[in-house]
């Protein structure tokens, strides 16, 4: 497995200005296979999954699991590696902290919308499909340029005036939404910024691997707007075995813990000396 990427001037100013990044054959197949097995096998053992996609499509239907325990050592590992804190850093221009990884097996389509609003949050998302998608199977999909605040913004307007409806109504989200589709095979990774508009229409029954990576914070809003983006998850309702897979990795709680380790635990996401999460 590499340890550390560079980007290309063409790839980094791409990003910049269109606010995500596609990578082709980034991860080896090696640990795509392994990435497979922990996303589906953990999944398998804390839900009960569906096999068919529903009969009404809601716009938001999956199953969602923390990878950071005992049962997922390559997640693990490739979260608080080199290899994906190193392109954050190239893309964000900052020292970076892990937003943890996790697996999750869409059962339907997800209309547009954005992960975050917050102003003062700098983040991407890395995402990593574990099998071929395509426009009509699911690929994430893009409105190019909306990462940046104020567009994202008057996007966010449009929403509420063309809303998604339940159920989803697909054709009128790909009619309505100008987006870019990135078809992507297993090893592919989506790099996008966490403000961007984004969509992932026509698929079902597809399993993702993700993290997120957020820039260091050196301001209190940026404080807050990090940390409410990191801890999202435990606050997201979801059910599953906590003690099994729990949020936060637990060799960031050692001595041996990682620096970004140390800043996260200064922003409360946990306790060091109490060896737990908040």
């Amino acid at each position: 497995m590499r340890t550390a990427v560079a980007l290309d001037h063409r790839q980094l100013e791409f990003f910049r200005e269109f606010g995500f990044l596609e990578l082709p054959g980034f991860l080896d197949a090696g640990v795509v296979a392994d990435l497979e097995v922990e996303v589906r096998d953990g999944l398998a053992r804390n839900y009960r999954l569906p096999t068919d996609k529903p009969e009404v499509v809601s716009g938001y239907e999956g199953f969602y699991l923390p990878l950071m325990g005992k049962w997922s050592p390559v997640s693990r590992a490739l979260t608080s590696g080199d290899l994906l804190r190193s392109l954050a850093r190239e893309l964000l221009g900052a020292d970076v902290m892990p937003k943890p990884a996790k697996g999750v097996l869409y059962s339907d389509a997800t209309g547009w919308h954005r992960d975050a609003a917050a102003p003062e949050l700098r983040a991407i998302k890395v995402a990593a499909y574990l099998s071929p998608v395509a426009a009509e199977s699911g690929a994430l999909r893009f409105i190019p340029g909306s990462h940046e605040l104020a567009f994202s913004d008057r996007l966010a307007r449009f929403r509420k005036v063309i809303p998604e409806g339940s159920p989803l109504d697909e054709a009128a989200e790909a009619k309505w939404w100008p987006g870019v589709t990135v078809a992507t095979d297993p090893g592919d990774i989506v790099v996008f910024d966490v403000h961007i508009w984004h969509a992932a229409l026509f698929g079902s029954l597809r399993a993702q691997w993700s993290v997120s990576y957020a820039a260091v914070p050196e301001t209190e809003p940026q404080r807050t707007d990090t940390r409410d983006y990191i801890d999202l998850f435990l606050r997201a309702g979801h059910r599953y075995n906590a003690q099994e897979f729990p949020y936060y990795d637990p060799d960031w709680l050692t001595d041996d813990r990682p620096d970004f380790a140390c800043a996260m635990a200064e922003l409360g996401l946990f306790d060091i000396r109490k060896g737990g999460e908040q």
